[in-house]
């Protein structure tokens, strides 16, 4: 992983002084060019649920006029794993004090936000807007196959403990009933999650990728079918500038448009991978790591995690202490710390990463 140190930031050095019309004041480290993109393969393992308002699994054209393809917006995946990464954090006693999206601002900034905050964003409102740009962006996962080769739809009875269309009380037929569209499973969706502007740390990357981890349970009616996703990684990319082709939607688009079988290409996971990483992705960028080198790396933290808990342990706080001096230095010290009367007022907000309802 030390390869892509030049597009990764430095803990000790997250922000920087600058003369201001009467005193210096801190804010974060300027930002330079250079990015990580991280490449997933979302495979659905049992019926998923990714939809809005709409009873419909979500879709969308990738060209005009072509067939829809399922659409996972960012937040399907992001959300979950956000928590996750709540989860490490109280694991680790190095942060996670406060419940998603119900950050109170009590004391100094550092009593709020921890190496969660800055890798996947947050922000309070009162007394003060006090923002936190997520240093990772989630783009939408697709599915490889058009939606009518991945979507099934079941029908199913809301109206009786019996399970019947017999309504006692009316003493009539009831006609309750609706219909469950679901993603079947097998289907493959291409997801890219990209760092910015060289500012995550090691350690927050190596966060992010605890917090994938190797599957879980994402999407709506999820109490109906439990996990429901693995997760794999194609690679991960580094280079200058970011690429057009580590958009979900051109690497699909290169799939559908491949002289390869695209039916093979579309259910093999391992054709799939290779592919992707061979043909496209890692010709494009400086630096890369294939999904075996990937998945090795991952499976060391994880080992670390399960393992190895206290000197993992010991990194993360460490990291909590200097990113809570980097949030204090950036937002300043509460009135109550400086010791003036009165106390500072607790204020429940949610997250300027804020998510759609959790289906």
């Amino acid at each position: 992983m030390q390869r892509f140190k030049a597009f990764l930031g430095d803990i000790d050095h997250l922000w920087k002084k600058t003369a201001g019309s009467d005193k210096e004041y801190v804010h974060p480290r300027l930002k330079n060019l250079g990015n990580i993109s991280i490449v997933l393969i979302r495979e659905a393992i049992a019926p998923v649920v990714f939809k809005n308002f709409e009873q419909e699994i979500t879709d969308i054209e990738i060209t005009l006029g072509s067939d829809p393809h399922v659409r996972a917006v960012p937040n399907k995946f992001k959300y979950p794993e956000r928590g996750r990464g709540l989860q490490i954090l109280r694991a680790l006693k190095a942060g996670g004090d406060f419940p998603q999206n119900k950050t109170v601002l009590a004391g100094n900034p550092s009593k709020v936000f921890d190496l969660n905050s800055f890798v996947f964003g947050d922000s309070v409102q009162k007394p003060k807007v006090l923002p936190i740009k997520a240093a990772v962006n989630y783009s939408d996962a697709l599915s490889v196959l058009p939606k009518y080769q991945c979507v099934e739809e079941t029908d199913h009875v809301r109206s009786n403990e019996t399970g019947t269309l017999w309504d006692e009380e009316k003493q009539e037929n009831s006609s309750n009933l609706f219909k469950r569209h679901f993603i079947k499973p097998g289907t493959l969706m291409v997801q890219v999650l990209s760092t910015r502007h060289c500012l995550l740390p090691q350690i927050g990357l190596d966060h992010l990728l605890l917090c994938l981890g190797l599957g879980g349970t994402y999407g709506g009616q999820t109490s109906v079918t439990g996990i429901n996703i693995r997760t794999h990684i194609v690679g991960i990319y580094g280079d200058i500038f970011e690429q057009a082709i580590t958009s979900p939607y051109c690497l699909v688009q290169e799939i559908v448009n491949s002289d390869q079988d695209n039916q093979k290409l579309s259910c093999d996971l391992e054709a799939l991978t290779a592919y992707l990483h061979d043909e496209h992705l890692s010709p494009a960028h400086q630096l890369s790591m294939n999904a075996k080198e990937t998945g090795a790396y991952l499976q060391q933290l994880m080992d670390r995690f399960e393992q190895d808990n206290d000197a993992l342990a010991a990194e993360y706080q460490a990291a909590r202490k200097q990113i809570g001096t980097f949030f204090d230095e950036w937002f300043g010290i509460t009135p109550e710390t400086k010791g003036k009367k009165g106390r500072a007022k607790k204020t429940e907000t949610k997250s300027q990463e804020m998510p759609e309802k959790n289906e």
